[in-house]
């Protein structure tokens, strides 16, 4: 009996215990979490930086009021209007100071100078709504809020003003002695709330009116102690759970609780959001962001987030050395679009960040705490006690504890010698082994005593340690060779690959270890996969076969996985993911792979580490982005910016499966944390709307833009343009589309996000349809809208006057048909086969001369002159992605003594044998080019420095190892040297031509038959 209550406590418990756990760690990962921006400015066409109001319309268009002019941006570019002296229906001024959408895509605008208008996309026109007759001037406009319908109440300097959906102006003012007027004449604020209640704050305090009212009721500003403040309310806003909140200019800020359908509490100040907590007094406004977060945009101090149930405080702020923050900080509006995008108009444009992103946490480099101290997180391993452990390029090692929400860097970082750590993995004793200096030292650190001590590491291995694993009490390192490490007795073993021995590793290029579940090991290389037998420590070797796709998918392993099915899966370099399904066999000796590709789904087929969620799912980390498959289904998606992954690529070996089911990725830029029970994917993309219609290169209003009128082109009017987008604002540039003219196009037309145009000339009369459908890169496409557009026919074009020219021309032509039909047939004979003839010739010259031109004549791959031009273009489409790129320079050794003791004839026919075995082993994207003589040059492009060395070898390899039979000469042994040089590409072609050149020279001067790399100087 007492058993089963201990059962029945543990039980009890645990789902509390789990539960304060979860609730805790989602608050540390709270406080790791980098909030991302998207910033978009005049590079965009914003006619100012300042930009002063937010709307967005019942079209979804996104509307900016700036200093210069008023925007709307449809995710890709500024469609601005402006104030034109003497031009009816322009903007009525430049300085925006509030916005308010109405129905059927209208907008009211005011501005600086107290103008009130409102724009109808019907007309394309603004039409103004001055103050009532006799009245003083407006003196400026300070705020606007709709009225429910389609008016809206106006804030200015001479009073509350009122503009119905007819244009009737109605001004409010300040009865002296009568406490139920208008509170003031100087309008600060208002707020329509969620019951139809009128919120005015005024320089003499705060009102509110009830729906249908004529009479207003103070709303007591009071301090957490109950007593009367006097101050100025300068900011209102309402959140989801019906509180009303306030800014004050010297108090902070404050709310208003509902105590009934239409009763509120007093205004009281909140002591956490004190002027000294928020840094500084002055606010321009307050909004929603997630329900109990409000946010506050400052008028130097950029975001002030508040929780409204803790009072808890962060700020986001403009780091200039991070592009994905606060674009300024000076934030003078905020907005929550209806899909969730906060934006933020500050002193330097807009930025926005998309709030409904709950499953992607970024941790980004900041010297601030929970801040990565690196940009490069180039290992992550966990601990037993749920925290991880990161090594970086530049900055040694960080613990992360997603629990408390720190990040703090290894005590006693300067022990380590100079250089990344390398390598970083976790021991069962919580310990952990850190490849440092570059990967050339060996290093633990002791949970317990936090010291870090050094260990010796076999004198033999003098590669880098770049991965490491720990199984039972023995480590084992990719250190070049594979490298087993018994840290108690200090006894390190060392597999290496012998070519006399077909049960050695397969090469000295290990990349990554993972147990096999029975005693043996899997491990990864660049030139295959190996599995070691636990027993006998034979290799057996699953190689990459071109001519068999369904053996390993690339030669080059990066990363060992073993899913719920027990099946392993492998990321490579280039060639995507594969699955064993089948071991090796005597029927499939080289084993049976499944490959995921980017033709899959996978955003890159660069794959930088594979894990495992706790529901079975696996995800990969790639050169673009990560990607999650599933392995019963095969489904793959891919996730990037819109999905909350801001890291454009990760590195090898970096990441981690996390206890509390988190995963995190390193990369180039930081760390990317996945919580996959939260992770739901992105709807179908939202319908598309119409940005602009030309007709006969003039702009044409067609009222709401998702819902346009006709398009009637007139007789004469030859050309008609319809720009359209889908107002999607978390990734807009991924998005594609396509479209057809329904009654002109047989098919539908695809367009990019570059090319989001319609254009048709010289339509014949009729009625037609245009149809526009846009696509995320996950596949889905939204239902098509439809513009219809009517060609009017010409007079000529009309049926009674085709009828009357047929009738006319119908006597002459029978009289001439007979005469002409016998000449025309044999002079159309005669002109058809001169016609053929000479086409033939030209075009068969234009091949020979085009191939003479860019061609080698004697090996048939391209001249210096064509290697240059394809050399620089692919370093400039690399350069917007920054991906590497590497060159290759190649002499054969001694190719004169060839040419001198076997004659010329013979030197021909070697340096065609060794470009046939060269070009047998390259990609279709490298470019291969003989630049002169011997000399032989190679540019291969998303290619880093490690792999172009293995390239290199391979060809040195391909070309030497096999003498060759040369007809009339004999056998002739021929040999290569080769210089390598790998660079950003950045880099200019030249510098890298001289690099690889280089290269090239320190290989002959070590011997050749060798490869070199530029290295900070040359190095072998």
């Amino acid at each position: 009996m007492r058993q089963l209550r201990q059962i029945l406590t543990i039980l009890a418990v645990t789902p509390l215990v789990i539960a304060t756990t979860a609730g805790a760690t989602s608050a540390g990962w709270e406080r790791l979490h980098a909030t991302l921006f998207s910033n978009v400015g005049r590079e965009a066409g914003l006619p100012h930086p300042i930009a002063m109001a937010l709307a967005q319309d019942s079209d979804g268009f996104i509307w900016v009021g700036t200093q210069g002019g008023l925007s709307r941006y449809d995710g890709y570019r500024f469609r601005t209007f402006q104030h034109q002296d003497g031009t009816a229906g322009s903007l009525p001024g430049n300085v925006i100071t509030a916005l308010v959408p109405a129905a059927g895509g209208r907008l009211w605008v005011s501005t600086a100078t107290g103008s009130i208008a409102r724009y109808d996309p019907a007309t394309g026109q603004f039409q103004e709504f001055p103050e009532p007759a006799g009245l003083p001037a407006r003196g400026g406009v300070l705020s606007m809020v709709s009225d429910g319908g389609d008016g809206v109440w106006a804030g200015t300097n001479s009073g509350l003003e009122h503009v119905d959906a007819a244009g009737t102006v109605t001004r409010e003012a300040h009865r002296a002695g009568d406490a139920t007027s208008a509170p003031g004449d100087r309008v600060r604020a208002l707020l329509r709330t969620s019951d139809g209640s009128l919120w005015v704050s005024t320089v003499t305090g705060l009102m509110r009116r009830e729906p249908g009212a004529a009479a207003f009721t103070a709303v007591p500003l009071l301090d957490a102690h109950g007593q009367a403040v006097t101050d100025e309310v300068i900011a209102l806003t309402q959140d989801s759970a019906g509180r009303v909140w306030f800014a004050t200019v010297r108090s902070g800020l404050g709310r208003v609780l509902p105590v009934s359908a239409t009763t509120w509490e007093a205004a009281r100040l909140v002591p956490e959001a004190n002027p000294q907590a928020l840094g500084g007094p002055l606010v321009f406004c307050l909004t929603e962001g997630r329900p109990g977060e409000i946010w506050v945009g400052r008028v130097a101090g950029g975001i002030t987030i508040i929780d409204a149930a803790t009072g808890a405080l962060r700020t986001l702020r403009h780091n200039p050395l991070t592009p994905t923050s606060l674009g300024d900080d000076s934030v003078h509006a905020l907005m929550r679009d209806r899909t969730g995008l906060l934006w933020a108009a500050t002193n330097m444009g807009v930025s926005r960040t998309d709030l409904r992103i709950d499953a992607v946490d970024t941790l980004l480099p900041d010297s601030s705490a929970g801040g990565l101290p690196d940009a490069n997180v180039l290992g992550i391993t966990t601990t037993p006690d749920g925290r991880a452990w990161m090594g970086f390029k530049d900055h040694g090692a960080a613990l992360l504890d997603p629990v408390v929400g720190a990040v703090t860097p290894l005590p006693r970082v300067a022990d380590l010698p100079a250089g990344g750590v390398v390598s970083i993995t976790g021991a069962p004793d919580g310990g952990v082994w850190l490849g440092a200096g570059a990967g050339r030292a060996l290093f633990r650190h002791d949970p317990r005593s936090g010291r870090l001590e050094q260990h010796p590491f076999p004198g033999q291995v003098v590669s880098p340690m770049i991965y490491g694993l720990a199984e039972g009490g023995v480590l084992w390192f990719a250190a070049g060779p594979l490298v087993r490490y018994t840290p108690a007795t200090g006894e390190a073993k060392v597999f290496r690959h012998s070519p006399d021995d077909p049960a050695s590793l397969v090469d000295d290029s290990v990349n990554v270890m993972l147990p096999d579940g029975a005693g043996g090991l899997w491990v990864g290389t660049r030139h295959g996969l190996d599995r070691m037998d636990g027993v006998t420590g034979a290799f057996s070797h699953y190689l990459h076969d071109p001519s068999d796709p369904r053996s390993l998918p690339a030669d080059l392993i990066t990363t060992l996985l073993v899913d719920r099915h027990g099946r392993l899966w492998l990321g490579t370099l280039g060639g995507g993911i594969g699955v064993l399904e089948r071991p090796a066999d005597t029927d499939h000796p080289r084993g049976v792979f499944r490959r995921l590709t980017m033709a899959d789904g996978l955003p890159n087929d660069n794959i930088g580490t594979l894990l495992m969620d706790g529901g079975g799912r696996v995800w990969a980390s790639t050169a673009d982005g990560l990607a999650i498959i599933d392995p019963d289904t095969w489904a793959t998606r891919a996730l990037g910016r819109a999905d909350g992954v801001a890291i454009p690529a990760y590195w090898i070996h970096s990441g981690a499966a996390l206890p509390d089911g988190s995963l995190i990725f390193g990369g180039g830029g930081g760390a990317t944390v996945v919580h996959p029970d939260g992770y739901k994917p992105h709807g179908a993309p939202p319908p598309v709307v119409f940005t602009a219609v030309r007709v006969a290169g003039h702009p044409v209003p067609v009222g709401t833009m998702a819902a346009p009128a006709p398009i009637r082109l007139a007789p004469g009017d030859r050309s008609v343009e319809i720009s359209f987008a889908a107002l999607d604002y978390t990734a807009p540039e991924e998005m594609r589309y396509a479209y057809q003219l329904r009654g002109f196009d047989e098919t539908w037309t695809d367009a990019d996000a570059t090319q989001r145009m319609a254009a048709y000339t010289n339509l014949p009369p009729g009625r037609y349809s245009l149809m526009v459908k846009a696509g995320n890169r996950a596949g889905d496409w939204s239902t098509p809208v439809t513009l219809s557009i009517e060609v009017q026919p010409a007079w000529w074009q009309t049926l009674w006057a085709k009828l009357a020219a047929v009738a006319l021309a119908l006597g002459g032509v029978v009289a001439l048909v007979q005469v002409r039909t016998a000449y025309l047939r044999r002079r159309r004979a005669v002109l058809e086969e001169q016609v053929a003839r000479q086409t033939r010739d030209l075009l068969a010259a234009n091949e020979r001369l085009k191939d003479l031109a860019n061609r080698d004549p004697l090996t048939e791959i391209h001249n210096r002159r064509h290697f240059m031009e394809l050399a620089e273009a692919a370093l400039t489409l690399a350069r917007p992605m920054d991906t590497p790129a590497a060159l290759l320079m190649m002499d054969i050794d001694h190719f004169k003594q060839v040419n001198d003791t076997l004659g010329h004839s013979a030197g021909d026919e070697v340096l065609l044998a060794v470009v046939a075995r060269i070009r047998a082993l390259l990609r279709k994207t490298d470019v291969f080019a003989r630049l002169g003589g011997e000399e032989l040059a190679l540019f291969m492009p998303d290619v880093d420095e490690t792999t172009a060395l293995a390239v290199a070898e391979r060809l040195r390899r391909a070309v030497g190892d096999t003498p060759y039979d040369i007809e009339g000469a004999g056998v002739v042994a021929v040999t290569v040297s080769i210089g390598v040089a790998a660079a950003p590409p950045t880099l200019p072609l030249k510098e890298l031509l001289d690099r690889a050149d280089h290269g090239l020279y320190a290989a002959k001067r070590a011997g050749r038959d060798r490869v070199a790399a530029y290295v900070d100087g040359n190095r072998q």
